[in-house]
């Protein structure tokens, strides 16, 4: 349990934002906190058909109408929690990786950006994510069109952390904030461990700018999520 952290200057205009009183629960929408399941990475290539704007309809058992389900999320060196307040949206069926796509009607820039870190490692035993079920997470899409990227056809939600910049142009603590989801592959454990030591965007460019071998350029997605920290 922390408590008294993320204290940081938001450059939204929105002045002093002050996320306090963090404890902790499960990782995701799901009650195995040890699920150890590694992402799912196909081999073959296909392109998907673009479809309509897509919003999930889903909600969490127990969540309410302006609190859709937690998770822990990484920022400035600290860890907070992550609470989901609207469904995601993307313009395609399903959510592409690999691609950045438009903002819902209601939204306009400056958005935001949530880093996603998925492990393409193998060794993640004693690892927990965020989102630590392959397929499932508070108001998250269940699956990812990667043929973009050259990670096969449409997999599974992969298991997942959440980086985000509390210096970063948009940035707030409410509810209902948008956030463009950018990907980041993490290739080795010993990256990954770097970032979960650091816990910051500061530490995330670090391991990127080891090389290919520990972790990927930023990828663009077409999915926004929505939620506050605290």
């Amino acid at each position: 349990m922390k408590h008294g952290f993320w204290k940081r200057a938001s450059l939204a205009g929105a002045g002093l934002v002050i996320i306090s009183a963090a404890v902790f629960g499960a990782a995701c929408g799901d009650d195995d906190d040890d699920d150890d399941t590694t992402p799912t990475q196909p081999a073959a290539m296909a392109t998907q058909p673009a479809a309509e704007p897509t919003e999930d309809a889903s909600t969490p058992e127990q969540g309410g109408a302006d609190d859709l389900g937690e998770t822990p999320g990484w920022a400035a060196g600290q860890e907070g929690t992550v609470f989901y307040t609207r469904p995601f949206f993307c313009n395609s069926e399903p959510c592409v990786v690999g691609e950045a796509g438009m903002n819902p009607q209601d939204v306009t820039d400056p958005v935001p950006s949530v880093w996603v870190l998925v492990p393409l490692f193998t060794e993640t035993e004693g690892l927990t994510f965020h989102c630590n079920t392959e397929g499932m997470c508070p108001t998250h899409p269940t699956e990812l069109d990667v043929s973009a990227i050259g990670l096969g056809d449409v997999i599974p939600l992969p298991p997942h952390s959440h980086i985000i910049d509390p210096n970063e142009a948009g940035f707030s603590a409410a509810g209902e904030t948008p956030w463009k989801v950018v990907v980041v592959g993490v290739n080795s454990r010993e990256a990954w461990d770097m970032l979960e030591a650091g816990k910051s965007i500061d530490t995330l460019r670090e391991v990127q700018a080891m090389g290919d071998t520990s972790a990927t350029a930023d990828i663009p997605s077409n999915l926004i999520l929505f939620f506050g920290v605290r």
